[in-house]
């Protein structure tokens, strides 16, 4: 049905998701719009308001005051589906009735009707003129359907046929298709065919079918199979992988019209390796996690990283996708801005376990965000991502690259080519996201993303943020119970809190358990729940110099490459081998021995420290056993080295 409307006051048109209403006049050739939301006013000229109208960006929702009654005349219905045969018929029979309304003749006076009739098939040549009965009947169909003239189409143009076969034949043919054709033995249509003639040939010989009616020919049965379900035959004869495959279409009821109306989200290894900004060393293929408008094929937001997919790259794409990107484009040296921000209506995701976690499901619960979910293993559900990726395989950067081997071809090393540090790659992404994909020509639309996004921006409302990211923050933070205690929170040996601790430990005591959250792109801070009133606290690191930028995943990395350190210089072994020998040493010089031996020795030897910690030994000191001794009279004192204190002694004595 279409609608009659004028450019009065009244009109209301809806271009989107906005609603515009007629406001005035200007002069001959413009009016003025506004928008009813945000009531500002569009100018625009008439001729292509009326042009945009007829070609679909504005729908009429009230006609104008003008057209504001509910005249049955105003609406017509479009026949063009109709076969020529079928239009002249209409054409016939809406000249009588038209004819009929003019002259004012109505449905309950005959008498000057018959002479209408013959003045009009004279009109119209027509050598077989309808009766009085007949044109009375198409003027009732007509006014009954609201003057619809597709009531005046003939009534057995849409009848339909009843088939000849006999309601046992009928059951015959759909058992032998079901239990012959569809299966996954792939029996030919021939030979389906031959089972029902054979089948019916048993039936006849029961008796319980005539012979006239055992019969059924291979065209028919082909029209019968033609009748069902593709997808279906498909799927019984080859399995669903197969159907899947031939039967694929992204094509739905719901498909969307509006920027972020429907965002789609997806990861892929990137095919070059990339060097440390700061070592030059090799880091390996970065991760990108990307999010592609479906209505426009705009590029809305990408995140890199090297610690595969996670429900971190969920966070990070989606915090990139929400945030404007002046600030990106800036830095990158982008020649257009990045139109691409605020919250998607609905995120559309593959069935990776990331995707599949609570915190992702809360995520969009917190923000007000939809999630589904694409069938498993259909990724034509998702086009416009995955037609992304597969682009990002004919840049041209060259140096570092992966390539797939090839039979008798030697590859190079691409960590031997790789040239492109990490931070230079992230800058030509965004260019290429913001300057090169964008204004590509779409072949099928005719059009470029960037062309549709903008127009798309002028059809939504007003795009929405969030104040702080602290919600998808908290719900992909890593948590974890630990203890509060005086020195506040240790998290893998980074100390973190400080006075705004010194509350919550008065209040519930000194030393207490409760649930710690950390953003693992950031650790430079940590958030501490109160176990009472259960609000979070956030509480800094004590070591900034440490924990500023650093990530959660570096910090690992960091502790498990100096613990291979020590490992290899094996320095827990060389302290439990020293712990153990200074453990005999006590063991050893502790033994039993009686008061006055012990303090005769000291006195004895002359022991001080002095001795002890003076590096050059005195001539005394040298020989510390070697021990004078006077013989009796007449003989010379002689030295001699007793083999211990205790044998000086019992000579002595």
């Amino acid at each position: 049905m279409t609608m009659r409307y004028s450019l009065a006051v009244g009109l209301v048109l809806r271009r989107g998701m906005r609603t515009f209403e007629f406001v005035r006049e200007l002069s001959a050739e413009e009016v003025q719009l506004e928008d009813v939301e945000t009531r500002r006013p569009l100018t625009i000229r008439k001729w292509k308001l009326i042009s945009e109208i007829e070609a679909g960006t504005y729908s009429v929702v009230l006609p104008g005051a003008a057209n504001s009654l509910n005249d049955s005349a105003l609406h017509t219905q479009h026949t063009t589906s109709l076969p020529e045969s079928q239009q002249k018929l209409i054409d016939r029979r809406y000249a009588y009735v038209i004819a009929m309304r003019k002259a004012g003749i109505t449905r309950g006076s005959r008498k000057n009707l018959p002479e209408l009739i013959k003045k009009v098939a004279d009109k119209l040549e027509d050598k077989h003129p309808p009766s009085s009965s007949t044109v009375l009947d198409w003027a009732r169909r007509y006014e009954a359907s609201n003057n619809n003239v597709r009531a005046l189409a003939s009534r057995n143009y849409s009848r339909r046929k009843v088939k000849r076969i006999t309601p046992i034949m009928e059951e015959l043919i759909r058992e032998k298709i079901r239990t012959e054709y569809l299966t996954r033995n792939r029996h030919s249509l021939k030979h389906t065919h031959q089972c029902i003639v054979t089948a019916a040939k048993k039936l006849v010989n029961e008796n319980k079918l005539n012979a006239d009616e055992a019969t059924v020919s291979i065209s028919t049965l082909g029209r019968w199979v033609q009748e069902l379900d593709r997808y279906e035959v498909i799927k019984r004869r080859y399995g669903t992988p197969r159907a899947r495959l031939l039967c694929r279409t992204p094509m739905g009821d719901d498909y969307p019209e509006l920027p972020f109306e429907q965002v789609e989200v997806d990861h892929t290894p990137l095919d070059w390796i990339v060097i440390c900004d700061r070592t030059g060393i090799p880091l390996g293929r970065p991760l990108l996690t990307a999010t592609i408008c479906a209505a426009t094929g705009y590029p809305t937001g990408l995140y890199l990283s090297f610690y595969g997919p996670g429900l971190t790259s969920v966070s990070g794409v989606l915090r990139n996708t929400i945030s404007l990107k002046d600030a990106i484009c800036r830095s990158s040296g982008t020649s257009h801005p990045w139109l691409a921000s605020g919250i998607p209506d609905l995120l559309l995701l593959d069935n990776g376990l990331e995707f599949h976690a609570h915190n992702c499901f809360r995520i969009g619960r917190d923000i007000g965000m939809d999630i589904t979910f694409a069938a498993v293993r259909t990724p034509w559900s998702k086009p416009h991502i995955e037609r992304f990726f597969a682009s990002l395989g004919y840049l041209t950067l060259t140096t570092g690259r992966i390539r797939k081997r090839i039979t008798n071809v030697i590859d190079l090393d691409p960590r031997t080519t790789a040239s492109i540090t990490f931070s230079n790659l992230v800058k030509g992404l965004v260019q290429y996201f913001v300057d090169v994909h964008p204004f590509r020509i779409h072949e099928r639309k005719l059009a470029r993303p960037f062309d549709l996004m903008s127009d798309g921006i002028e059809k939504c409302p007003p795009a929405s943020y969030l104040p702080n990211f602290d919600a998808v923050r908290m719900a992909t933070a890593i948590s974890k119970t630990l203890t509060v205690s005086q020195g506040g929170v240790e998290i893998r040996g980074i100390p973190f809190g400080s006075a705004e601790l010194s509350p919550m430990r008065r209040a519930v005591g000194e030393n207490f358990r409760t649930l710690v959250k950390w953003d693992p792109d950031d650790i430079d801070q940590i958030y501490v729940q109160h176990p009472i009133t259960k609000e979070w606290i956030c509480s800094p690191s004590r070591w900034p110099q440490y924990t500023q930028g650093l990530s959660w995943n570096q910090h690992l990395l960091i502790r498990k490459f100096l613990r291979k350190q020590l490992k290899a210089k094996n320095a827990e072994e060389n302290y439990i081998t020293s712990a153990m020998r200074m453990h005999e040493f006590w063991m050893d010089v502790t033994t039993a021995k009686t008061a006055t031996d012990a303090k005769l020795a000291g006195q004895f030897a002359g022991l001080t420290s002095a001795r002890v910690l003076d590096p050059k030994p005195s001539s005394a000191s040298q020989h510390p056993q070697k021990i004078l001794v006077e013989e009796d009279e007449g003989h010379k004192p002689t030295d001699r080295s007793p083999p211990d204190f205790e044998a000086f002694i019992m000579e002595g004595a």
